[in-house]
């Protein structure tokens, strides 16, 4: 860890020592990290991934920490890259954009520049990187719509990927274990006023149908082409609690924290919902929140490889 640290203070590469993920966590939860890094722009995070590599350490990348469970402690490098807001390129309608930009700020920039596509998705609390490796979408868009190449890290090398080699399917891609440095996107011109209302629509409906609060957005991926909440709210899951985590409400896959939950409580209540389901309509929830630090998580340079 000292070669690291050493690394990161002579390329000023910011980072904190025994850092309390909670502080960033967007359901506040999560033990201490070993070492949390923060690169600021592509140069710097090219960098890092090209140290870490040819000195074989393992280590994480986390986007926005807005869909992850630091299950306990962390003992090795985690690279969060939500502060990695150098780059926003627009050439006509073609824009390429850094891994690290948020979703929100992105979709902000197309609106003022009349670029059209997102509207749908500019609530979602994501860096454009790891929006694309989830294929994170909402009312019928996707990240992937206009989607036209990737810059990517893998095995050492950098390189980029085009769309067409890429699978994409609700929620999934096949990208997981590369790291996407930065995108390039291709949209249509429309109206500024047409955009901001589409937007304005569709944030609308986002609040009036996601709780507020702490959360890490859908705890459970779609089943049968049906939302997760669907199976959980007719299991009369609904309110339910265990400690100071709860079952919303308004809609049943999303588990909030009422500011006095730990980690323990929502796996717990991960695992009674997942049972209940499966007693009652034989359906298994599969999580698609990502548990990090998890006694069974594959500590590799790479959680998976690229495939189809």
């Amino acid at each position: 860890m000292e070669r690291l640290k050493n690394f990161l203070e002579k390329n000023d590469i910011e980072f904190e020592l025994n850092f309390d993920v909670s502080q960033i966590s967007s359901i506040k939860l999560g033990g201490l990290l070993d070492i949390a890094i923060f690169p600021k722009s592509e140069k710097e995070f090219e960098k890092l991934l090209i140290f870490l590599y040819k000195k074989k350490f393992y280590y994480k990348v986390i986007g926005n920490v807005s869909n992850v469970l630091f299950i306990e402690n962390i003992h090795y490098p985690v690279i969060i890259t939500n502060k990695m807001n150098d780059k926003v390129v627009i050439d006509k309608n073609v824009v390429k954009v850094s891994a690290g930009v948020l979703v929100s700020k992105f979709c902000d920039i197309l609106k003022k520049n009349g670029l059209s596509g997102y509207e749908g998705i500019i609530g979602i609390p994501a860096t454009v990187g790891g929006a694309i490796i989830n294929n994170a979408g909402a009312f019928g868009y996707s990240i992937s719509d206009k989607l036209k190449s990737i810059k990517v890290f893998f095995n050492g090398k950098i390189f980029d990927i085009e769309k067409k080699e890429i699978k994409f399917g609700h929620h999934y891609s096949n990208l997981k274990g590369l790291i996407i440095l930065s995108a390039t996107f291709l949209f249509e011109f429309k109206n500024e006023y047409d955009i901001i209302c589409l937007c304005n629509e569709f944030t609308y409906k986002r609040t009036n149908s996601q709780p507020s609060g702490l959360s890490l957005g859908s705890v459970f991926k779609q089943v049968n082409g049906k939302s997760a909440g669907f199976y959980i709210e007719r299991a009369g899951l609904k309110n339910g609690r265990v400690g100071g985590i709860v079952i919303s409400s308004k809609h049943a896959n999303f588990f909030v924290n009422d500011k006095s939950g730990s980690v323990l409580d929502f796996l717990r209540l991960l695992a009674i919902t997942q049972n209940l389901v499966d007693k009652e309509f034989g359906v298994m929830l599969v999580p698609e929140i990502e548990k990090v630090g998890d006694k069974n998580e594959n500590f590799s340079r790479f959680s998976y490889s690229f495939k189809e």
